[in-house]
């Protein structure tokens, strides 16, 4: 547990400050000595074996699916037994030894020929890079760093292409080589000159993720209407409209905190900390809302563990489930706070639009709500119940209206 927070800071940490993607990618590759004071050793902590390292590696930070190449030559693609143990043998001279921390261990390079068996040959094959000749790596040199100077070349043709698609699939829905970690010559981008485009705009602003962001956002295919015409209204790949895609899990549970004014409280972590920011996948098990909605419990590096689709359990929670209904009628929350205001109801509609989807409500909005907020409570004979509480009729209205909102597909989707 304790290696995950530190390693969930250190990537939140270098994310804030913007630290180029190649360092980042290099620290954790070449991560040595212990969790407390290098954190990127917690991978090599969790991930252990020369072939799940490489697997992964290959897969998240080059896009390339490396795992049929174990045992045959790859169906799809160029890649060898040999270019796959090549690539693990970056990974054979990494040392372990115990330290006084219990469970844990220091992380260095062991000195010696890094080399991988090929277990159909037989023979001992050295590093190479998916098909790049890499210059002779001496005994006391850690191969890892000769991996990284690699990925980090401007003309690696995988390492930036991987994770400018990656980012154009998280804000568009689909990536423009789809599935987004499977870059192969028998799956071409749907816009190569695009992707080619981001590649080198990416690389020569020397590996900026924030610059790429702003790249991305301030496109005209980014801002583009998610409502369809005539001509638009099956395309589903060329991005001639804004494809809507569900919030994902821990976004749509703050997202519903913050309309709801609540908050959720996570075991062991500080009293208002946002699902955005657990740093592991043991929280999903404490929260029904995660697990539903589809938040990953990290198993693999495929980014298939995540689930974006909707279903009819998603449908279900929303509308009847204890923690959404609990949210709403929380004491102190919004909608018991907007019944004992003593603003004009209009503005208290307003308040509740802008919270749920940044606009203010239409004329006809406006009407319907207000109406409701209004109406008093029904007996079974569907007639207004006499004496009713005023103040207990407009916290079970409010708490309707918003629970109506949250269920609207203009809340649950970017659009």
């Amino acid at each position: 547990m304790t290696s995950n927070f530190a390693f969930h800071a250190w990537v939140r940490d270098s994310l804030l400050a913007n630290k180029p993607y190649d360092q980042w990618v290099r620290e954790l590759l070449a991560a040595t000595g212990t969790i407390i004071a290098n954190p990127p050793v917690a991978w090599y902590k969790r991930v252990k074996q020369p072939i799940e390292q490489l697997e992964d590696v290959a897969q998240l930070f080059l896009g390339v699916r490396m795992q049929c190449a174990q045992c045959h030559h790859h169906p799809f693609e160029r890649w060898s037994q040999d270019d796959y143990y090549g690539l693990a043998a970056f990974f054979t001279q990494i040392g372990r030894k115990p330290t006084a921390t219990r469970g844990e261990d220091m992380i260095f390079h062991q000195r010696g020929v890094a080399q991988a068996q090929n277990i159909k040959s037989g023979k001992m094959v050295r590093p190479s890079a998916l098909g790049d000749t890499l210059p002779e790596i001496s005994a006391d040199q850690d191969p890892r760093l000769k991996l990284a100077d690699w990925m980090g070349n401007p003309d690696n043709p995988f390492f930036a292409k991987a994770l400018v698609n990656r980012y154009w699939k998280h804000f568009f829905r689909r990536g423009l080589i789809e599935p987004e970690d499977d870059i192969r010559d028998s799956n071409p981008p749907t816009n190569p000159e695009l992707l080619a485009a981001l590649e080198k705009h990416f690389v020569t602003n020397g590996y900026d993720l924030k610059s790429l962001i702003r790249e991305i956002t301030r496109s005209t295919s980014y801002q583009l209407s998610a409502v369809p015409n005539d001509y638009n209204l099956v395309d589903q790949q060329n991005y001639s409209r804004y494809y809507p895609r569900r919030l994902q899990a821990e976004v749509m549970l703050d997202a519903i905190d913050d309309l709801a004014g609540t908050r959720t409280d996570f075991p062991n972590l500080p009293p208002g900390t946002r699902a955005i920011a657990l740093p592991d996948n043991s929280y999903n098990n404490a929260s029904p809302f995660l697990r539903v909605f589809g938040r990953p419990d990290n198993a693999s590096v495929c980014e298939c563990e995540r689930t974006q689709t909707s279903s009819l359990a998603q449908s279900l929670h929303l509308m009847n489930a204890a923690d959404v209904k609990g949210k709403l009628a929380k004491g102190g929350g919004r909608a018991d706070r907007l019944a004992k205001a003593e603003t004009p109801l209009e503005d208290r509609v307003r308040e509740l639009y802008l919270a749920a989807f940044s606009r203010q409500p239409s004329a006809e909005e406006m009407a319907t709500a207000v109406a409701y907020v209004n109406e008093p409570p029904l007996d079974a004979a569907g007639q207004p119940i006499a004496n009713a509480d005023p103040v207990k009729m407009k916290q079970d209205n409010f708490q309707d209206l918003i629970w109506a909102l949250i269920n609207a597909k203009e809340f649950l989707f970017n659009h």
